[in-house]
C-alpha cells in the first residue's frame, strides 16, 4: 500500500497542524499538489477525502455554497471517485442521524433564541433578527446530507479532530506506523 498522502494546495497551511504532526509521527509522507476535488488523495485509490472542521462548515457548504459543493461532488463521481466528507466534531456525532439534533450556532448565540421568542426549527417564517430565511438546522441538514449521498455518491463520515489524520489514511488505504 502507498504511504504518500496528497494534500490539496488550497488547504490552508497552518490550519491543519494536528493532522500534519500525526502524519509525520506515523511515517506518512505528504505532498502538496492541486486536487480536482477533496482535500486528500493518494495514487492508486479511487477515494478522495474532503475534511470539514465542524458541522457548521458542512451546513454552510450545503446551504449557502450548495452549487459549488454539488459541482465538487459531481466532479468526483464523474471521475470515478468516491468522495468522503469527513466532518470533524467534538459533539460526539458518529452518523448523519445524530446531526438532526444540531442547532445552528447562529441561532444558539441569538438573544431571541435564548428568550424563546424565535424557534429556529420552525422552517416557516423568517429569522426575526435578520428578517431573512432562518439558517439551516440539524433536521434539514441531515435530510440534505442523505439526499446528497443518494444523488451524488458522496459519503459523510464523522470523527473527533484528533482522529482525523488516522481516518484519512484508513479511507485512502495508506499505511502508517
Amino acid at each position: 500500500m502507498p504511504n504518500v498522502v496528497q494534500i490539496d494546495t488550497r488547504q490552508q497551511e497552518g490550519k491543519h497542524v494536528h493532522k500534519d504532526r500525526w502524519f509525520a509521527a506515523h511515517g506518512v509522507e505528504t505532498v502538496r499538489c492541486k486536487l480536482n476535488f477533496g482535500d486528500y488523495a493518494t495514487d492508486g485509490s479511487n477515494v478522495s477525502v474532503d475534511t470539514k472542521k465542524d458541522v457548521a462548515e458542512i451546513a454552510s457548504n450545503i446551504s449557502r455554497d450548495h452549487g459549488r459543493f454539488k459541482r465538487e461532488c459531481l466532479r468526483a463521481r464523474d471521475a470515478g471517485y468516491r468522495l468522503v466528507i469527513l466532518v470533524e466534531n467534538l459533539n460526539g456525532y458518529t452518523c448523519i442521524a445524530h446531526v438532526g439534533a444540531w442547532t445552528n450556532d447562529h441561532c444558539r448565540h441569538c438573544k431571541l433564541f435564548r428568550q424563546r421568542t424565535c424557534n429556529p426549527r420552525d422552517a416557516k417564517g423568517k429569522c426575526l433578527r435578520h428578517n431573512k430565511r432562518k439558517p439551516i438546522q440539524g433536521d434539514r441538514l441531515a435530510l440534505a446530507m442523505k439526499t446528497m449521498e443518494s444523488r451524488y455518491g458522496v459519503r459523510f463520515e464523522f470523527c473527533r479532530p484528533a482522529d482525523a489524520a488516522q481516518r484519512i489514511c484508513e479511507l485512502l488505504g495508506v499505511d502508517y506506523d
